[in-house]
């Protein structure tokens, strides 16, 4: 008899969690973030510049380690970033700003063979492109701000061609997402 109670309380506990496990995950279930949203850069139309060099290598872009994360940058104030954190890229940013600068640039030069640095194939091209990227978010006042600086090789002789600093401005139209991103690839396209 005494081994018959000692079975029974013993199963006791357990029948009364299995009892209410169901109960427990759906508590736990209720509990869970949202399902992310990915986002991309987009590619922008512009003019066509005839006569560019045969071939033009676009090489891997820096950009500075606050934005070197999934969660897109909603807004940059004094010292602090506010970051959307179920809004997020969908592959790293430096790579995706440089598949779309290989097809802005296939788009508006003609006869060049543009190709990025990060691909498959690989090619002796004519000239070379380096980016920085030193700013791309939301300042305080709501515009998108992008700062990057270009040096333009020749890549036989490695010769620094030229280098340009470019600073571009749009509305980011926060604080909608899409519209943040929208804002980015038009600024992207116009640099």
């Amino acid at each position: 008899p005494r081994d018959r109670w000692t079975m029974t309380s013993r199963r006791r506990p357990l029948l009364a969690f299995l009892g209410l496990a169901p109960f427990a995950l759906a508590g736990l279930s209720a509990c869970a973030s949202p399902s992310p949203n990915y986002y991309r850069i987009e590619t922008v139309a512009g003019g066509q510049i005839r006569g560019g060099p045969p071939s033009v290598e676009v090489r891997s872009i820096s950009i500075p380690g606050y934005l070197d994360r999934q969660g897109i940058v909603k807004q940059a104030n004094d010292f602090k970033l506010d970051i959307h954190e179920n809004d997020i890229w969908a592959e790293p940013l430096s790579d995706m700003l440089e598949a779309t600068l290989v097809q802005n640039l296939t788009s508006r030069l003609p006869g060049t063979m543009v190709i990025g640095a990060g691909g498959s194939i690989g090619a002796n091209a004519n000239l070379l492109v380096e980016t920085n990227v030193l700013r791309f978010d939301p300042d305080p006042d709501g515009q998108m701000v992008l700062q990057v600086q270009v040096g333009i090789r020749d890549s036989a002789s490695m010769r620094l061609l030229g280098t340009r600093s470019i600073t571009k401005r749009g509305p980011s139209r926060q604080p909608v997402v899409a519209n943040i991103v929208a804002g980015m690839s038009t600024l992207w396209g116009q640099a």
